[in-house]
């Protein structure tokens, strides 16, 4: 008996189109290879998804949906929030299944996968950051007029080489939540040092 089309299918789908890009990239991720790993026809792919870049589209959306519900706004102490936003960014860019995302992105010539990556992924994520990075100029802890650049040297502080090591296999263990937070805390007492406003904004 065909399996009803349900919420946990169209999960089953995606977990499908992620486990293909793993093995094989891009390429891999047919409409028959997902059909076949998914167990589901190719009629309920359609019925789901209007085509390949869609699958895409919502696998990336997917993971930056988990990210963004956890940089909520809080209304706590900014400088922690960017701890915790930061260990959580940190996670995602290292953890297996973003790894398997950007690196099937980089070898696509096409550029369709990375697009998404940008559209789907950065740009809902930078905003939440920039706006705790935002509270923290607001209490007088750094100073900046180009938010931009400081998200950009929060962002190099936090993740420096590390994502493109583990996107070339050459970081082993990938970095547990301890290592993230930990990474993330240094990150910031290194920003707001930089962005201290009883110095020199860098702008």
């Amino acid at each position: 008996m065909p399996k009803r089309i349900t919420p946990e299918r169209r999960d089953d789908i995606l977990d499908a189109a992620l486990a293909l890009l793993g093995e094989g990239g891009l390429a891999a991720v047919t409409t028959t290879a997902l059909a076949r790993r998914a167990s589901c026809s190719k009629d309920t792919l359609y019925t789901l998804f209007e085509n390949r870049e869609a699958i895409l589209a919502a696998l990336v959306q997917r993971q930056a949906d988990a990210l963004n519900a956890s940089l909520q706004p809080e209304a706590g102490d900014p400088t922690q929030a960017l701890v915790q936003a930061g260990a959580q960014l940190l996670s995602l860019l290292t953890s297996p299944e973003s790894l398997s995302i950007n690196r099937a992105a980089l070898a696509d010539s096409s550029g369709t996968l990375s697009a998404i990556l940008i559209a789907q992924g950065r740009d809902r994520s930078a905003p939440k950051i920039v706006s705790i990075i935002e509270k923290l100029r607001a209490n007088g802890t750094i100073m900046v007029n180009d938010m931009q650049d400081a998200y950009q040297g929060f962002y190099g502080l936090l993740v420096g080489d590390l994502q493109i090591r583990a996107l070339h296999s050459a970081l082993s263990p990938l970095p547990d939540a301890l290592e993230c937070q930990t990474r993330s805390r240094r990150a910031v007492q290194r920003f707001v040092t930089l962005f201290a406003s009883d110095g020199l904004p860098l702008t």
